[in-house]
């Protein structure tokens, strides 16, 4: 129960670690601690009333268990912050098992997740939207502590084919360590994407551009399940 609470704790201390230098200021990691404790606040004070403590410790551990499923990057962090308060979380946790990107929905349908936007997959993208025709929706370049991170919302249309009208997808493009922006909200029609050993470049309109270490990318498309190559 302690090291539950210690991660409460370090959270706390954490986001005003974040919180303390505007020139700094990283206010997605700030908005991914507050997501864990969305689901994990009540758990935690009903663990803590729990009574006799042998129960207590029982629900605590299969609360973090139950927190760290969300995925390797979340397990990733409790395990550092549980260090940084003292605590080893790791002897608690079941052994890592290798993420699955895609997945099945309630309905049993294929449903995408966030992977990431390599030389290989590329052309996948393209194969998939229309990015030529592509509008843009949002750009946002934020600070992100030392770096600068990005997002880029292209409304495109599919290549392939979907009963009824869905509207266009959105392929949405998530941007680590940006480099280099140019972006008109008056040019924002159509795009291309491009990533190789040096970063990632998305060009926008006839004159944007933007220029990161690294990208991931996903779609907002109920029909993804539908493309010959999911």
């Amino acid at each position: 129960m302690s090291m539950f609470a210690a991660l409460l704790d370090r959270s706390v201390a954490r986001i005003g670690e974040l919180a303390a230098d505007g020139r700094h200021f990283d206010r997605q990691a700030i908005a991914e601690i507050a997501d864990v404790w969305d689901n994990n606040t009540f758990p935690l004070f009903s663990t803590a009333l729990s009574r006799p403590a042998w129960l207590r410790e029982r629900r605590a551990r299969a609360a973090l268990v139950w927190m760290a499923e969300l995925g390797p990057s979340r397990r990733a962090w409790m395990i550092e912050q549980a260090a940084v308060a003292g605590h080893r979380l790791e002897p608690l946790l079941p052994p890592l098992v290798h993420p699955v990107v895609h997945y099945r929905d309630y309905r049993g349908e294929i449903q995408p997740g966030i992977g990431p936007l390599t030389a290989t997959a590329v052309p996948s993208v393209a194969k998939d939207y229309d990015l030529a025709r592509a509008e843009v929706r949002a750009v946002r370049v934020e600070r992100a502590g030392h770096e600068l991170c990005g997002y880029v919302a292209l409304a495109a249309p599919r290549r392939y084919a979907t009963p009824g009208d869905h509207g266009d997808a959105v392929v949405q493009l998530f941007l680590s360590d940006v480099r280099d922006v140019r972006f008109d909200s008056g040019d924002g029609a159509g795009a291309t994407v491009a990533a190789d050993t040096a970063g990632v470049e998305v060009r926008v309109g006839t004159q944007g551009r933007l220029r990161a270490a690294s990208a991931t990318v996903w779609f907002d498309d109920p029909s993804w399940q539908l493309s010959p190559d999911t």
